[in-house]
């Protein structure tokens, strides 16, 4: 009878807490409603006119301080502004706390209201299609506009042929929202499958939810424009005599500027805005420049041996033809560097004496500021990069790290494809990172083995990953899915392995969001995104 009558207390307790909890949800939920709904007018205000973002943080501000006083005493908010307008990017955190009557529980729901893009804010977005091509494990959101393809082999390049290895299907441990239809590879077209045949698909299958984020293309182009019609780009010593020595209060000069080590020869500081005349080069040198830059050629930083070389700017950087980088550039918050990407003669053929190549090389790079550029990318080593990197034409990007402590955001009008990274390694290579292209996005995780802290973007996006281990040579208890010259050795039996030991995983990083890279963009309207709610002991 005892136990009896103590299940009956305890269930009666229980009782209680779960109704005073969800009474304390209902009063977040509504001081929420509130807050979304103002933003919600201020965002149909912003469709017919365009106040400056101070008058927009002063209306935001309104709908919070009215949500106070409908919350009076039942809770409280908190607020804390983590951007503060500056660079159009604005980021405030909002907690609402609300006491679980009865009990020593505090319910509090964390969101955002921001004018960084929506893009941002999922592990994985496409307006368009996307692959999954065999086992990428995804933990975050996932929302695809249109079709949604699932397939249980992986694809590789191999001696510029496209084969396929034999996994299992993939994972997503989060929400899916798809607004076509549902597929898997047929002999000769796909064949649509129902939502309720869904768990023969996936090893983890996400949550099903209907949603309709704004996921329109960001205006990549126009970003760059800006840039390259910066006012700096009118400054030119083309027509001038060779003898000038400054041009509207740029120093020039004269006939380039190259150092290595620590020779005399060359200066390490320049004082004030600088314009050089021809290439910029250092190698295992260091140079300082008191105000902005600009390059009339091309920039070369290299090491000299052991001997890293380093660029320090109190300003923006202008390049008018092309880079290669390899050691430190450091620009203050809110600067920029622009490289035109393109020599003189436009000529990017290899058939001319003078230049040859076209675009940005970058390899074991560390860089402070956000990076534009009107030609493409090509990283093959380590880029160290708490910002933004904008490219006209897309690139490749191999081997890639980023240990800056904060997040690299790709931005791209052009393909971006992501293949060789931290290959045939058992451990993977976690880097912060978000990409996004307005073209084709393509990942492997084959050979390679890639965790992304971040999230991806991409008008289609394509997944490529297997499980467990893969190498270029026969380990016990592996097949070659490739041919004999070019092997690629995958572990068998992938059904039974952990999906969690995925080489291409891609989880969702709120540190993108609760602490933006410098250059990240924005948009024209105000968004709210949930981030967490818990219950906490007082």
């Amino acid at each position: 009878m005892s136990y009896t009558i103590g299940s009956q207390r305890f269930s009666s307790a229980n009782t209680d807490f779960i109704e005073t909890k969800a009474d304390a949800e209902m009063i977040v939920q509504e001081a929420q409603a509130h807050i979304m709904k103002g933003v919600d007018e201020i965002n149909d205000d912003l469709s017919e006119a365009t106040p400056g973002l101070g008058g927009v943080i002063s209306k935001i501000n309104r709908v919070i301080h009215q949500a106070e006083q409908e919350l009076g005493e039942d809770g409280f908010i908190k607020k804390k502004i983590l951007k503060d307008g500056e660079n159009g990017v604005f980021l405030q955190r909002i907690d609402i706390e609300v006491d679980v009557e009865g009990s020593n529980k505090t319910l509090v729901r964390t969101f955002t209201i921001s004018t960084i893009a929506d893009v941002f804010r999922y592990g994985a977005v496409t307006p368009g299609d996307m692959k999954l091509n065999g086992a990428p494990f995804i933990k975050g959101d996932v929302f695809v506009g249109n079709d949604l393809r699932l397939h249980d082999e992986a694809n590789f390049i191999a001696n510029a042929y496209s084969l396929w290895a034999e996994t299992s299907y993939p994972s997503i441990q989060g929400d899916l929202a798809v607004k076509g239809q549902y597929e898997i590879p047929g002999w000769l077209w796909d064949w649509e499958i129902s939502e309720e045949e869904l768990d023969a698909y996936f090893e983890m299958k996400p949550r099903i939810v209907d949603e309709n984020p704004d996921v329109a293309p960001l205006k990549v182009l126009e970003y760059i424009n800006q840039k390259k019609n910066d006012p700096m780009s009118k400054i030119n010593a083309r027509g001038y005599p060779g003898n000038i020595e400054e041009i509207e209060g740029y120093q020039v000069i004269k006939k380039g500027y190259e150092r290595q080590g620590k020779s005399p020869k060359a200066p390490d500081r320049f004082y004030g805005d600088t314009y050089i005349r021809g290439d910029l080069k250092l190698t295992g040198s260091t140079l300082k420049v008191d105000g902005n830059l600009i390059v009339d050629g091309n920039i070369t930083i290299e090491p000299d041996g052991n001997d890293e070389s380093s660029l320090t700017v109190d300003g923006s950087i202008y390049v008018h033809e092309n880079a290669t980088l390899t050691g430190t550039i450091l620009l203050p918050e809110g600067k920029f560097m622009y490289i035109n990407g393109y020599p003189t003669n436009e000529n990017c053929n290899g058939n001319n004496s003078k230049n040859n190549k076209c675009g940005i090389d970058i390899s074991n790079l560390t860089f402070q500021g956000s990076l534009y550029t009107n030609h493409e990318i090509d990283i093959r080593e380590d880029l160290n990069m708490n910002g933004t990197l904008y490219t006209r034409l897309g690139g490749r990007i191999e081997n890639l790290s980023n240990e800056s402590g904060g997040t690299l955001v790709v931005v791209s009008e052009g393909e971006l494809r992501i293949a060789n990274n931290n290959l045939y390694n058992n451990e993977p290579k976690t880097i912060n990172a978000f990409f996004y292209t307005n073209s084709h996005l393509d990942i492997y995780g084959v050979g390679s083995n890639l965790k992304i802290l971040g999230g991806v973007y991409g008008r289609n996006v394509t997944l490529n990953a297997v499980k467990g281990s893969s190498s270029n040579n026969y380990f016990p208890g592996s097949t070659n899915f490739s041919t004999n010259r070019d092997p690629l050795y995958v572990q068998n039996n992938q059904d039974s392995i952990n999906p969690q030991l995925s080489r291409l995983t891609i989880e969702y990083a709120q540190g993108l969001i609760l602490n933006p890279p410098d250059g990240i963009p924005t948009v024209e309207k105000v968004t709210v995104k949930e981030i967490d709610q818990h219950f906490y002991s007082q």
